[in-house]
């Protein structure tokens, strides 16, 4: 049989493994594609050009810097002086919790750690305030995953190697605008549903006395602007980036290296360069090519982003966005333009949109943070029942499905994508 549609059936197959069995699809990827070398007699060397080392520096470069600095305490401490600001004005905590969201992400962890501290900074805020934990999250999440196409994360690094591997030029910025605009319409359907205006005149909301910024601290806050300012405007590469600042704030005794290591997510770098070796034998043996007679069979120009948006977003309920929906079908992006008359940026948009938003189901890492978190607030089975929050998480994920879909068939994403 054709290796083309073996390797996209074995892909398909590592997808259902790991979702059925809980294992990482990108070691099983790995796998398939050592079967696929012997019974094929591919070359060692062949299945390892799949293997990008380029991306493995950015992504345990950066994450490296952000558990240093997670680590002694200045991510948790500035977000608390952040929401700080709002004083007495307690209905605008979700917007700071946004805000600061997008600000955590975007500076260069990615949405990976991100998703997780959010929420462990926004419940316990929202609830001494008076305001719904569960929409605070919510809201401090869809910052998070505005912010996730930043030049400065991981995913971007993935989605540029993407791009620039189809020829197309490796701007996540346009994509990260795309992401905002659909968070913005999901985050006001949300607040106005859960009624954000109104507070709870019965919480205590008593004012928390915050420490000042200490040394290490502040070193911590220089290295992100250093990240900052070297990778916007100097060109310089995040992960080598990452790893000198990070170097140098533990020889200053800014943080732990043990910690930081074991801090690294390990599990997602080694799905994403796990499918990544599948994918390259994928592409050389023209499986591509199958994924886009297929997806062309059922799409017009018209709903070409649509389908592809959709599709997107169903797989990354079953399935990790960035390890398994990007690289499976970004590949497809620049193919299905050509054939059918669309913007391949605006379908690699959809693409990632799809596979970031739709992650609030209670299945998904984010979904299930949100509600461990609200469960061990005081009377939490009273005031925000399990069942009730478990099918409003589903529904959020929906929504936001909803927006997405609606907003690419109507063109919305190609007023700010060219």
């Amino acid at each position: 049989m054709n290796l083309g549609l073996i390797s996209l059936i074995l892909l398909l197959a590592a997808i259902v493994i790991g979702f059925a069995r809980n294992c990482n699809v990108g070691i099983i990827c790995v796998a398939f594609a050592m079967i696929l070398g012997v019974v094929y007699g591919l070359d060692t060397k062949e299945i390892l050009s799949g293997f990008s080392s380029s991306l493995f520096i950015q992504m345990v470069g950066i994450t490296y810097l952000f558990a240093v600095i997670s680590g002694n305490g200045t991510l948790e401490l500035l977000a608390k002086k952040m929401v700080g600001i709002v004083g007495k004005k307690k209905h605008l905590i979700p917007f700071v919790m946004y805000v600061l969201g997008f600000a955590i992400c975007a500076v260069g962890p990615g949405a990976i750690p991100s998703l997780a501290i959010v929420p462990v900074i926004a419940i316990p805020v929202a609830v001494s305030a008076g305001v719904n934990p569960i929409m605070t999250a919510i809201i401090g999440d869809l910052g998070v995953m505005s912010g996730r196409m930043s030049p400065l994360t991981p995913e971007a690094a993935v989605v540029r190697e993407l791009m620039e591997e189809q020829g197309l030029e490796g701007n996540t910025i346009p994509i990260m605008i795309a992401m905002t605009i659909t968070a913005l319409v999901v985050m006001g359907l949300v607040y106005v549903y859960y009624k954000g205006w109104k507070i709870d005149a019965n919480a205590a909301g008593t004012e928390e006395k915050l420490p000042k910024f200490n040394g290490k601290q502040w070193l911590s806050i220089l290295g992100l602007v250093a990240l900052a300012v070297g990778a916007l405007f100097f060109s310089w590469n995040v992960g080598l980036t990452g790893f000198t600042i990070g170097s140098v704030l533990l020889v200053l005794g800014c943080g732990d290296e043990k910690k930081a290591i074991a801090a690294i997510p390990w599990n997602v770098i080694l799905m994403v360069l796990g499918v990544g070796i599948l994918m390259n034998i994928i592409s050389l043996s023209g499986g591509i090519d199958i994924m886009v007679s297929a997806l062309e069979a059922i799409m017009g120009k018209r709903t070409a982003t649509m389908i592809l948006a959709i599709a997107a977003g169903l797989m990354s309920f079953f399935s990790s966005g960035l390890g398994v929906v990007f690289p499976t079908l970004i590949p497809t992006a620049s193919g299905l333009a050509g054939g059918l008359g669309v913007s391949a940026l605006e379908l690699v948009a959809v693409i990632v949109i799809g596979g970031t938003v739709s992650g609030f189901t209670p299945i998904s890492t984010t979904g299930a943070l949100i509600m461990a978190g609200v469960s061990q607030q005081e009377n939490a089975e009273e005031r925000f029942p399990q069942n009730r929050m478990f099918v409003e998480l589903f529904a959020v994920s929906f929504i936001a499905l909803a927006v997405l879909a609606l907003f690419s068939f109507v063109g919305v994403y190609g007023l700010f994508i060219s």
